[in-house]
């Protein structure tokens, strides 16, 4: 391939300016770098982390159903201390019961029918006897009902703390199943997140690996864009059928290196790649299409073949496996090789290699000289 920049002083310094920019751009200006690796790494890394976020939220439902039945436990702990405390008042009121019922039945003993009979002997008449006999049937029966009142009570008593115990166990069991799900959770969230650090700690690797690669290709395109600056009578003898090009297109373009890809896009907050060199030439007062297909189709065409003819500010195509009547992207060649684009979605305006596209996707379909 012959590399030309035609005749002109001018062309001559939009290439040394172009040298100049290559070198000294750094790649940090226009974020962190990305390929097909780092763009995969990523999306394992975004999968496992999002993984993570679902184990923390297990987690964090294992721990909440650990202390929902570990209050329960305790809550129940407090009951078996309540019941307790009133099982011991009923069974001390039981005691003293029959205690005064033993007394009372011991006296009779020691004594036998005397102090029933001076009791009946010590009435008055037939009425003050009925009412004494009912009166000690009732002092007997009273005795009797207090003590199975009292015993009814402890046993209902003692039934309730049984089944406390009984809930106690069983929580206790829900308690050691609730805890070993939750460590179980827990070492699965320790060790996805060590996976999702040694995923983050590869794509910084990828980038820093893919930092160099490209600072490698800017020093190359460099390299390129000075070789071709030192020929630059090295020019066609047919190139001047095609007209004057316009290099201040690419000195307008360069201002741009680094803004973002935007569909659509038009100004300086974002291109796509028609819109940047429509841009372009209109602020050196030239009009083009809108789109790609368009500009395409206006001017001078350079075909595909004839790359030895395309100076800077030429306008380069691309189409779908190389078919010029599918052109989907353009560029602005800048010499030596070189083209500026506003490349794709995730992008930014940036240099490429024309002669690397032409050999590894083969889809260079030609050129315009608007």
């Amino acid at each position: 391939m012959r590399r030309n920049f035609g005749p002109s002083a001018v062309s001559r310094l939009s290439v040394l300016l172009l040298v100049v920019a290559l070198a000294a751009a750094p790649l940090a200006a226009y974020g962190a770098p990305t390929n097909a690796a780092i763009r995969a790494k990523r999306a394992q890394a975004a999968a496992a982390d999002s993984k993570l976020q679902d184990l923390d939220a297990d987690l964090e439902l294992k721990q909440t159903d650990l202390q929902a039945v570990t209050d329960s436990l305790a809550g129940t702990r407090a009951d078996i201390t309540a019941t307790e405390a009133r099982l011991a008042d009923a069974q001390a009121r039981l005691d003293e019961s029959q205690a005064v019922l033993a007394s009372r039945a011991d006296a009779i003993y020691r004594n036998g029918a005397t102090d029933f009979v001076s009791v009946l002997l010590g009435t008055t008449d037939f009425e003050d006897f009925v009412t004494r006999l009912d009166l000690l049937n009732r002092i007997t029966s009273s005795d009797a009902d207090l003590i199975a009142q009292v015993s009814v009570d402890r046993d209902r008593v003692s039934q309730a703390r049984t089944g406390l115990l009984n809930r106690e166990s069983e929580e206790i069991a829900l308690r050691s199943e609730a805890s070993a799900r939750e460590r179980e959770v827990q070492a699965a969230v320790a060790k996805q997140a060590s996976y999702v650090a040694s995923l983050k700690s590869d794509i910084k690797k990828l980038i820093k690996k893919e930092e160099a690669r490209q600072a490698a290709a800017a020093a190359e395109l460099a390299r390129r864009a000075a070789e071709a600056a030192s020929h630059p009578d090295d020019r066609p003898s047919d190139a001047g059928s095609l007209g004057a090009s316009h290099p201040k297109a690419v000195t307008e373009a360069k201002k741009y290196l680094g803004v973002p890809y935007l569909w659509g896009g038009t100004t300086p907050r974002g291109f796509d790649c028609s819109g940047l060199v429509q841009y372009c030439y209109r602020k050196i007062g030239i009009s083009i299409p809108r789109t790609s297909r368009a500009q395409f189709l206006f001017g001078q065409s350079i075909p595909a073949s004839r790359t030895d003819l395309l100076e800077p500010g030429d306008l380069v195509f691309f189409g779908y496996n190389g078919d010029p009547h599918q052109v989907h992207h353009v560029g602005m060649y800048v010499g030596g090789g070189v083209f500026i684009h506003a490349p794709a979605t995730g992008d930014h305006v940036k240099y490429s290699s024309l002669t690397d596209r032409i050999s590894t996707r083969k889809d260079y379909v030609g050129a315009v000289r608007p």
